[in-house]
């Protein structure tokens, strides 16, 4: 009785950080676009649970549209998780979500806060039209874009990460991002 106990235990603790190490909580996923900087970007979140493969996840899906008002319009989201999740996020080795959207180009960032001029490490992807596709991204593929200061990629410093449009005007963009989580 006590070797079942002592399993059960084991498996719920596993669970548990597994599943801490989601960002599954759509509370969480921060939109934010280019107004700041006079622009007219616009961007807006939907999250649903959707069912892929008899699992239960979360899908996050943003819509707008970014301009050329500033010059380098944009939108975008930050993800922060769980406590647990967080620091996960500080010793891993990559991520993994799927994705679907409008067949454009996107970018994930690590943001990380050795970086104060926004010259994130990260990565381009693109968001297919039609069904979700997997996209795993290791942080050895994490580049900075290359305007800002070079900077070493530690992950003992990174604290958030985030989804952001490239080049513009798009007269709309589309991008589902379901299943984020980090790798070891």
């Amino acid at each position: 009785m006590k070797k079942l106990f002592a399993l059960v235990a084991i498996l719920f603790v596993s669970l548990t950080v597994l599943s801490a190490q989601s960002f599954n909580d759509s509370e969480k996923w921060n939109v934010y676009d280019d107004k700041n900087d006079r622009g007219s970007s616009t961007i807006a979140k939907s999250a649903k649970m959707v069912t892929i493969d008899g699992k239960e996840l979360l899908a996050v899906t943003l819509t707008g549209t970014v301009t050329n008002k500033c010059p380098h319009g944009f939108a975008g989201v930050a993800v922060e998780g769980a406590p647990a999740t967080m620091e996960a996020l500080k010793t891993a080795s990559g991520l993994t979500f799927m994705t679907n959207g409008d067949g454009k180009k996107y970018r994930v960032k690590v943001e990380n806060s050795a970086i104060k001029d926004y010259d994130h490490y990260g990565f381009v992807f693109t968001a297919p039209k039609g069904a979700p596709v997997k996209i795993d991204v290791p942080f050895s593929k994490l580049t900075q874009e290359g305007w800002g200061a070079k900077k070493k990629f530690d992950t003992a410093k990174n604290v958030k990460l985030s989804f952001q449009t490239i080049g513009q005007p798009h007269e709309t963009y589309e991008l589902t991002v379901i299943d984020l989580k980090v790798t070891k």
